[in-house]
């Protein structure tokens, strides 16, 4: 097997200047804060779009184009490429923002960020290829489940069903797992050369649109097929190329935080919707003029609060841990990556757990379709499942890494 570990981009081995001198780029880049303010700015739209975005299950166009039109998917690419070289904290905090307006289109957005930084892993051929057209190439990937692969002249042919495409509407590009000779394989093949499969019919997250990509003997060429060790080692190809740190992280640093970040901010998002309620609404069977007034109300209130607030402080916690890490060289400690998955299991839990008092307590006519609260509902209930934050699991490996008896699940 071939694997391709130039270490250079193409403009570099020509001897050329590079195509984003670093004053310019330094003038374009947005901060931290910026950021946050464009993915601000964009949660009205998505909150008026979210129907929309249910019924047609996928994003809708509009919803694409202002994102990418606010920069969001640049922001892990490397300044090198175009893009904005930012930090765990800054994607974690978009994602959960945009959540605040629809929880579909933040755990897209969230995923397509997620793999324009895999693809800064990929040998420098690949890259060139992908970023052609620009600094955030959106791609889908999917390892479940793992498909197969055999050789033949010039590369593999593989063949495979994976689900949970999220973001496959809308991406040129698909990572799909493979297995080839004991090892895993990832594959890079263009979204054309896959059938999609419309398999997505789910109580929640279903303008996630994530379906199925299925392919019978495609071809894939040797330069796009890498080893996962070698895509998933700090010293990935990508790493040789670029100097920005997250991309020696390990690959699951951006996944983990996903499902938090959009369960926390669909979370903020009901609490919102059920403060606004409860200063208007009349509850029957009560002498109060409206739902504030009453004491029982009030304490269901604060504790929907503080819950919110609680999911806020472990996935803060979390993100610190994660960003600290992908500035040092040394990988985390067992006992970090426990502290770091429970904190965002537990983050999802209090959303969740906030987010079913705050539907407890809004009646009836929450319940109607077009109510962002039952979205919000089903949404949260859907990321609960998620492996990211299924609790047992997690529960069990943290507390097996916070008492040094050693992880047991390599990938935790």
């Amino acid at each position: 097997m071939t694997v391709f570990l130039d270490d250079a981009p193409a403009w570099v081995a020509a001897g050329a200047a590079a195509p984003h001198p670093a004053a310019a780029r330094e003038a374009l880049i947005p901060g931290h804060d910026e950021m946050l303010e464009r993915a601000d700015a964009l949660v009205p739209q998505l909150r008026e779009r979210a129907e929309e975005t249910e019924r047609l299950r996928r994003i809708p166009d509009a919803t694409m184009d202002e994102l990418h039109a606010a920069g969001i998917f640049r922001i892990p690419a490397p300044a090198s490429l175009g893009g904005y070289g930012m930090g765990l904290a800054t994607y974690a905090d978009i994602v959960r923002r945009l959540a605040r307006g629809c929880a579909s289109t933040a755990w897209n957005a969230g995923h397509l960020m997620e793999h324009v930084w895999m693809l800064t892993r990929w040998p420098h051929s690949v890259q060139d290829e992908v970023f052609a057209d620009g600094p955030a190439p959106l791609a889908a990937a999917t390892a479940a489940p793992v498909g197969s692969a055999e050789d033949v002249p010039g590369g593999y042919l593989i063949t495979g069903q994976w689900s949970f495409a999220s973001g496959v509407l809308h991406s040129r590009w698909a990572l799909l797992a493979v297995e080839h000779n004991g090892a895993r394989l990832q594959c890079l093949v263009p979204i054309t050369e896959v059938a999609v499969v419309d398999t997505w019919h789910t109580a929640g997250l279903r303008g996630t649109g994530s379906n199925d990509i299925h392919a019978e003997r495609l071809f894939v060429p040797a330069r796009r097929a890498v080893p996962w060790t070698l895509l998933a080692s700090p010293d990935n190809p990508g790493s040789r190329i670029h100097s920005n740190p997250l991309v020696s992280a390990p690959l699951g640093t951006l996944l983990n935080v996903v499902a938090p970040s959009v369960a926390l901010g669909a979370a903020e998002h009901a609490l919102e919707l059920f403060r606004e309620q409860m200063l208007k609404r009349k509850v029957k069977n009560t002498v109060q003029s409206r739902q504030a007034d009453s004491p029982l109300a009030q304490a269901r209130y604060s504790q929907a609060y503080g819950l919110v607030a609680t999911a806020r402080l472990h996935w803060a916690e979390a993100v610190r841990l994660a960003a600290d890490s992908s500035r040092r060289p040394d990988p985390m400690t067992e006992q970090d990556r426990a502290r770091y998955r429970l904190s965002l299991a537990l983050s999802g839990e209090a959303s969740a757990h906030a987010v079913n008092l705050v539907m407890a307590a809004s009646g009836g006519s929450a319940h109607r379709l077009s109510h962002p609260l039952q979205r919000i509902h089903r949404d949260v209930a859907v990321l609960l499942n998620h492996p990211t934050l299924a609790t047992d699991p997690i529960l069990e490996q943290a507390g097996r890494g916070l008492l040094g008896l050693g992880l047991t699940v390599a990938s935790f």
